[in-house]
C-alpha cells in the first residue's frame, strides 16, 4: 500500500480516503473527527466514522448520505485491506486511523497527548508508515500540564470574578468550548452561560456520557453568571464592549489555545487539543515506524526534525503548504 494526499489522504490503486476535501470519486471514506476543516461527504460515498462524530456532525452540518458509525478497534475491509478507528484524545469521537494489508499505516489525524477534562489523551498505533499531524511542529511549542493549566485559569478567573467582572472565556464550539464548561464547574463551582452552538454541542457531549456539569444557553441572561463562553471567532473587541455596555461590568477576557499571539483579549492560556513538539516525537519513538509523512502546520521543519533527531526517514505528505497552522480555532 501507498499513500499520498490528493484533496484527502488516498490510498494508491483505491477509491479510499480519509478527510476527504472532496468525495468525488470515492466509494469510501474516513472522517476522522467533526471540526469543518476535517468534514466532507457527498450523498454516493460510504462514510465511516466514530458514532460520536456522526452526531456532531449531524448537529452541526447536516445528514451524511450514507453512514457508518464504528467502534473504536472495530475492523471494517475495503479492497485488499482492513482499517480500524482509535481514539485520538482531540475532540469527542476523534480517530485516529490503521489500515492494515501488505504493510501496516497510521494515520493520527488531530491528536493530543494529555488526558483533558472531556477526553483521553491519544495511544501510539505501531506501524510501518506513519501519517502524522505537525500543526505545533516547532521546538518552541512546549505545553504545559494540563492540570496547570487548569489551576492557573481558575486563579485568574478566580482573582477578575472578585473584582466584581464577567469573565468571558473563548474557545473553539467543538472541543475546547466543552472543557471550559467542565472547567467553570469543576475549578469555579459556576455554570457558565455559553453561547447556542456551544449549548447544542455540550448536548451531544453529554449525550455520549461526557459530564461537564450545570450550563445555561445564552439569551438575554447575562446577570445569571460571572463565566461566559464564546466562540473565538464572535469574540472581538465589539462583543466586548457591548457586553461591558449591557452588564454595566467591566469584561475579563482570555482565549484558551496553543498559539501565542494575544490580540485583544487580556489573557491567553496555554491550552492545546493537538500535541507539542515534544509529544510529536515521542508519539513517533512509541510508533516505531520505517518511514514517516508529515501533514498541516510545520510538515516540512517537523519531517526534518525527525531525521535528524530521530534517524527515521520523513518527508511532508503533500509539497503544498498546509493551512491548518492558521486555524487558530481548531487547536
Amino acid at each position: 500500500m501507498k499513500v499520498f494526499e490528493e484533496k484527502g489522504i488516498c490510498i494508491e490503486g483505491t477509491h479510499f480516503k480519509v478527510d476527504p476535501s472532496s468525495c468525488e470519486g470515492t466509494k469510501a471514506a474516513v472522517i476522522s473527527h467533526a471540526h469543518s476543516d476535517h468534514v466532507n461527504f457527498n450523498q454516493n460515498t460510504e462514510v465511516y466514522c466514530s458514532k460520536e462524530t456522526l452526531s456532531l456532525i449531524e448537529t452541526n452540518y447536516k445528514k451524511v448520505g450514507k453512514p457508518h458509525a464504528m467502534k473504536f478497534g472495530e475492523k471494517k475491509r475495503f479492497d485488499s485491506f482492513e482499517f480500524s478507528l482509535h481514539n485520538s484524545g482531540h475532540i469527542l469521537g476523534s480517530s485516529q486511523v490503521l489500515l492494515e494489508g501488505d504493510q501496516t499505516i497510521a494515520i493520527t489525524s488531530d491528536f493530543k497527548m494529555q488526558d483533558s477534562l472531556v477526553a483521553k489523551k491519544a495511544e501510539p498505533l505501531k506501524c510501518d508508515t506513519l501519517v502524522m499531524e505537525a500543526t505545533f511542529g516547532l521546538p518552541e511549542f512546549k505545553f504545559s500540564e494540563r492540570a496547570q493549566v487548569y489551576d492557573e485559569m481558575a486563579q485568574w478567573c478566580k482573582k477578575e470574578i472578585g473584582k466584581g467582572k464577567m469573565v468571558v472565556l473563548a474557545g473553539y464550539s467543538i472541543g475546547k468550548s466543552q472543557e471550559l464548561t467542565a472547567f467553570s464547574n469543576h475549578y469555579l463551582k459556576t455554570a457558565p452561560i455559553v453561547h447556542e452552538k456551544i449549548y447544542e454541542n455540550n448536548k451531544v457531549y453529554e449525550s455520549h456520557g461526557v459530564k461537564l456539569g450545570e450550563f445555561l444557553k445564552l439569551d438575554h441572561n447575562l446577570s445569571e453568571s460571572s463565566v461566559l463562553i464564546m466562540p473565538p471567532s464572535l469574540c472581538n473587541q465589539h462583543l466586548l464592549q457591548a457586553l461591558e455596555f449591557s452588564t454595566k461590568k467591566e469584561i475579563a477576557s482570555a482565549m484558551a489555545t496553543g498559539w501565542k499571539y494575544r490580540n485583544h483579549f487580556d489573557r491567553i492560556f496555554n491550552l492545546s487539543d493537538h500535541s507539542s513538539f515534544d509529544q510529536l516525537l515521542s508519539y513517533v519513538k512509541a510508533a516505531g515506524p520505517k518511514q514517516v509523512l508529515t501533514m498541516h502546520g510545520y510538515s516540512a521543519e517537523f519531517a526534518r526534525a525527525i531525521k535528524r533527531k530521530l534517524g527515521i526517514p520523513a518527508r511532508p505528505l503533500s509539497s503544498d503548504e498546509a493551512t491548518q497552522r492558521c486555524l487558530a480555532e481548531f487547536d
